[in-house]
């Protein structure tokens, strides 16, 4: 491994990481969460095609703004604009571009991770491990072509600890950390704890108080100049925003919607994410240089305050910790390194670190090689898909009764108020619904899920006597093993598509 790493060089790591980024641009479609399809690609396509109501009603608060950053969104609209401007309308090509730009986005966190770690380890080859880690940990090939802002914040990020962590710290280096970090913040708000820390260990330093103010002013300046003119354009106030997400965030009816957990849920998250045994070696590094002086130190009290934050507030979705992974990684490689060169002697510690380390890459490589080729959501967007293609959808019925699944409209290139039968108490007033010609009439019906199918099928004989198979689209290997783990809260996705005969 040794030599390995002597013939590696931050190219070589680059292209690595690339090679993985490209795979999952081709192959890994779908979208991961909601908010990465509904809240980013949505929107802006309404913005792009100038609706009445581009935004998520229930993210409007009070009605008088929108609780996230539209800077995000509005590079998408970029990417989109300019596809159909030179005449590609088709929505798998504009999250093919969109992929594309989120990806090679991506790689400066390599980079800077790379170049960040040179400064902080005095160590030519912890450089190299955490490149290398950056480049091909298992889930991050398949997030760098997510429209996830948790995700989409970390080059930046890192970009601006990088600065701020410059041993002849000057007043450009404070500057463009301010610049960068803000630049993550509008990405998303919460890694305001990083650079907030960064700032107090300055303030409280007496040789680098003064550029804790300029650093202050730095971050309001540029904030002013990028999130608070949008704001100001949309919604009269440069931090209506923040404002509106720190309301909604705040009222614990809103929090009991997503999923909530105890404070030590990210602790296992962490563990998982580190492929279990192997976690060991990235938390006793991690807090080694909690022990340690100077940057090491800011960097670990920057990203333990973020992770004790996301502790202690209820809402635990697990994307949430996505902006600590690479420091707990750049961190982890350093601390655990001073730890092994102390060690090293003794025959134990080198058995069970190289039994870990092992474990660690043959995991971390299955997993990587399976999901950066992961079509995630595959059902939801291959449905619609399939409808565009076939050209002759006026109107759809969408039946599932285990939960509300979101249909990926985006895909169809068509604006459908479609019908949705989600409880008993709707499918009876059905029938009430079709006659009213509020909506078009439907000539497709979808059945979502296998569960009591025939059953649910015969259901919807008596209103549709006539339905006639047509199709079934199956989810991903990704999305039916979720569904065999965790079948209580992920259901099966395979939908059952019926053509309406009148």
């Amino acid at each position: 491994m040794q030599q390995y790493l002597e013939s590696l060089n931050l190219r070589k790591i680059l292209l690595i990481g690339l090679f993985f980024r490209v795979l999952s641009i081709i192959f890994s479609k779908g979208y991961a969460f909601t908010d990465d399809h509904y809240e980013v690609v949505v929107l802006a396509q309404n913005l792009l095609d100038k609706v009445d109501s581009p935004f998520t009603q229930d993210f409007l608060v009070n009605g008088e703004a929108y609780l996230f950053s539209l800077i995000y969104p509005y590079i998408h609209y970029s990417i989109f604009g300019i596809c159909e401007w030179f005449g590609t309308t088709n929505p798998e090509t504009k999250m093919l571009f969109a992929r594309i730009v989120n990806s090679l986005f991506s790689l400066l966190s390599i980079y800077y991770g790379y170049k960040l770690t040179e400064r902080l380890s005095n160590r030519k080859n912890d450089a190299k491990i955490v490149g290398l880690l950056l480049a091909v940990f298992w889930v991050f090939p398949f997030m760098s072509v997510r429209n996830l802002r948790e995700f989409v914040c970390i080059p930046p990020l890192l970009i601006g600890c990088y600065y701020a962590v410059n041993q002849k710290l000057n007043n450009k280096s404070v500057l463009l950390a301010a610049f960068w970090f803000v630049i993550a913040f509008v990405f998303r708000y919460q890694i305001v704890f990083i650079p907030f820390t960064v700032g107090l260990t300055w303030l409280l330093s007496k040789t680098n108080w003064q550029k804790a103010i300029l650093f202050g002013l730095g971050c309001v300046g540029f904030y002013l100049l990028t999130q608070g003119i949008f704001d100001y354009i949309y919604w009269g106030n440069p931090i209506a925003s923040i404002k509106a997400y720190f309301t909604f965030n705040a009222d614990a009816k809103n929090i009991e919607i997503y999923p909530n957990g105890p404070w030590h849920r990210y602790i296992g998250t962490m563990a998982g994410l580190s492929l279990g045994l192997s976690s060991l070696l990235f938390f006793a590094g991690y807090f080694k240089t909690a022990t340690q002086a100077g940057n090491r130190r800011m960097l670990f009290l920057a990203s333990l305050f973020f992770f004790a934050f996301h502790s202690y507030y209820p809402n635990k979705q697990e994307r949430f910790i996505l902006p600590f992974i690479p420091f707990f990684l750049i961190l982890g490689v350093i601390g655990f390194r001073d730890i092994y060169e102390t060690l090293q002697i003794k025959t134990w510690f080198r058995t069970t670190t190289k039994v870990l380390v092992y474990w660690f890459i043959v995991l971390n490589t299955i997993l990587l090689c399976i999901l950066s080729v992961t079509y995630t959501k595959r059902s939801r967007v291959e449905s619609m898909n399939y409808f565009r293609k076939k050209g002759d959808l006026q109107n759809f019925v969408i039946q599932n009764f285990q939960a509300s699944q979101p249909v990926a409209i985006f895909y169809l290139d068509k604006r459908l108020d479609y019908y949705e039968v989600d409880s008993p108490e709707k499918l009876a007033a059905l029938p009430n619904e079709l006659k009213s010609g509020k909506k078009v009439y439907p000539n497709y019906l979808i059945i979502v899920g296998s569960a009591d199918l025939e059953a649910r099928l015969a259901m919807m004989k008596k209103i549709f006597p006539k339905l006639q198979h047509d199709t079934n689209i199956e989810p991903s290997f990704i999305d039916n093993i979720a569904y065999v783990l965790n079948p209580s809260h992920n259901h099966n996705e395979t939908w059952f598509i019926y053509k309406i005969i009148r």
